[in-house]
């Protein structure tokens, strides 16, 4: 996705990633879901199997970043 599609929706985040409660809750949820596909990829035989927990897993790390991409792009507009 590219910088100008991030733009419109980041800004629309920033209640949700600057409200520590919130904020520590969902990410105590993101690391529940990032032990259970690291189990997922431990137990897994089938190749097809671990490369859809790595997915999980990519995205998980993404949501975990989203604070900072959202605070960053919100000190770019300035």
């Amino acid at each position: 996705m590219n910088n100008n599609q991030n733009h419109k929706y980041l800004p629309k985040l920033k209640g949700l990633v600057n409200q520590p409660n919130s904020w520590n809750a969902f990410k105590e949820h993101l690391d529940v879901l990032l032990e259970a596909q690291h189990r997922t990829m431990e137990q897994a035989i089938d190749p097809v199997d671990i490369y859809k927990a790595q997915g999980a897993v990519q995205i998980i790390k993404y949501l975990k970043g989203l604070r900072d991409q959202v605070n960053a792009s919100l000190e770019s507009k300035k």
